[in-house]
């Protein structure tokens, strides 16, 4: 069901505004987006009509809750550079991801005005930071604000092919707390153990539907480029990237090559034992896209078959495909570009999530209320 015509969100870290088109997909109207890097802004404002009106540039540290209007729900994908493996892992009171409080704060000086519904994504690392007291407070503090709280893992697999898992908060203000849980896709071991560790937590776990997975594979997303595009790599950096495999992905590679059919992997460079090397995945879902801080944060396509090979770096459209964003412009270089959905949610979860989840409690509260 989609929700009343007056529910309306504001994107917190909106990034290039993939959070805005999944909740748009799922009936929601965006009124009022930040974020605090201007080359994402202007990624965001090349695909939003409105983005003039409501996109505030600037440190949500430095931001008032004054300049947020009424909302039914408030979504964070704050930074998850202190968060993950790949960062620094200080911790959400550290670094970029302690802007997560600057989000905590506006909400609490919202007071009245406060939304009814928070939606916060992160890295699954979120959960297990400092062993598990980042994400504590974090739950804790919302709590603080007459929420309750409802956590589980969605993965951008089970929707497009891109290996993506991520950790999602919904919380709803004034809910009766709910502790009933059981292990499935949604809510892995490590998370129920997590709730049923810390059941002062003032959890409301709902039973969410089961997701049929898509069944489009890599080979589906890919741009038709022909073999003179100046996209693929020349011959002699095309044979330095397949002598950096090891003995076991050389074989992969080989048997790639020698087949009668044309495949695809994925490959990033990754330092085993101090020398760089690189990794075919070969499953038809390629590895999260990344930001491209470094060499190694750039995700390869291998194209094989009929003794032949060839390589390139994927390119933003198909980056825009694999976050469920296939109408999404760019008219930006390729590193903003790939800087921009590294750092970005998948379309389509969000919107299975506004309609398996947000659309029916703000229908409810709603109507309570009429």
């Amino acid at each position: 069901m989609p929700p009343h015509t007056h529910h309306k969100a504001a994107e917190f870290f909106a990034g290039i505004g993939l959070m805005r088109l999944g909740l748009e997909q799922a009936g929601w109207r965006v009124v009022f987006a930040n974020d605090i890097d201007p080359d994402k802004r202007d990624m965001y404002c090349h695909n939003f009509v409105s983005n003039g009106t409501h996109f505030h540039l600037g440190d949500i540290h430095k931001f008032s809750a004054d300049a947020v209007p009424d909302i039914q729900l408030a979504t964070a994908s704050f930074p998850c550079t202190d968060l993950s493996l790949a960062g620094s892992m200080r911790g959400i009171n550290a670094g970029e991801s302690s802007a997560f409080w600057g989000f905590v704060r506006i909400l609490k000086e919202m007071n009245g005005r406060r939304p009814q519904m928070v939606l916060l994504e992160n890295v699954v690392g979120f959960l297990s930071s400092h062993e598990g007291s980042d994400f504590r407070q974090a739950m804790t503090a919302l709590n603080d604000l007459g929420y309750t709280v409802d956590p589980f893992v969605l993965d951008a697999s089970w929707f497009v092919p891109q290996s993506r898992p991520r950790l999602f908060v919904v919380a709803v203000i004034g809910n009766e707390r709910n502790l009933a849980v059981a292990e499935s896709p949604l809510r892995p071991p490590t998370l129920v153990d997590f709730i049923a560790s810390n059941r002062d937590i003032h959890w409301n776990l709902s039973d969410l539907p089961h997701i049929e997975r898509a069944d489009t594979t890599l080979a589906d997303i890919l741009e038709d480029l022909p073999a003179d595009s100046p996209e693929w790599w020349p011959k002699e950096r095309a044979q330095y990237f397949l002598g950096q495999t090891s003995t076991r992905h050389r074989e992969i590679a080989n048997a790639m090559i020698s087949k009668r059919a044309t495949s695809y992997a994925t490959a990033f460079r990754r330092v085993r034992n101090g020398k760089s090397m690189a990794e075919l995945r070969t499953d038809g879902i390629a590895g999260c896209l990344r930001t491209p801080k470094g060499g190694s944060a750039r995700q390869i396509l291998f194209k094989a078959g009929y003794g032949r090979y060839a390589v390139r770096l994927l390119t933003p459209v198909e980056c825009a495909r694999l976050m469920g964003a296939d109408t999404y412009k760019i008219k930006v270089p390729l590193n903003q570009a790939l800087f921009g959905f590294g750092d970005a949610v998948c379309v389509p979860a969000v919107t299975w999530i506004a309609q398996n989840y947000l659309n029916p409690v703000a229908n409810h509260l709603a109507n309570a209320a009429a």
